[in-house]
């Protein structure tokens, strides 16, 4: 199996463990919070953020079928970061102010990927490297 499938194989498996972990949290939360009012309010960056996930997902399956990963992440993610500033607008009256709790989990989850961009970085850097000699 050639390594550039096997790496799109991989990031692929991660970006599904990761939609079923946020549908998990999802469903978690929504069934703590019993008492919920008809119109709840999202924080400010929701749906920008929703739009990048969402693009990002479907631009490396475009990215696949383009054989260019990169690209397709690229452009899903810039398309899904402008369909998120429209539903941002469209939905502005249900846009709130983050509380700290959230501030503290952006902040983490923040950290938890730039960590995770860096081990992934060390493993291409390491593979480019055996790969050569």
């Amino acid at each position: 199996m050639q390594p550039f499938i096997l790496v799109s194989i991989i990031v692929l498996a991660l970006i599904v463990v990761s939609a079923l972990v946020l549908v998990a949290v999802a469903i978690r939360k929504s069934s703590a919070d019993s008492i919920q009012s008809d119109e709840e309010l999202h924080p400010r960056g929701y749906w920008v953020s929703l739009g990048i996930s969402i693009g990002a997902g479907f631009g490396v399956a475009l990215g696949l079928v383009f054989d260019n990963l990169a690209l397709g992440i690229a452009m899903g993610a810039g398309l899904g970061v402008a369909i998120g500033s429209a539903l941002e607008q469209k939905n502005k009256d249900q846009i709130r102010p983050p509380t700290e709790q959230e501030q503290k989990i952006r902040k983490w989850g923040v950290v938890l990927g730039l960590l995770m961009l860096l081990v992934f970085a060390g493993i291409f850097t390491f593979i480019l490297v055996m790969r050569s000699r």
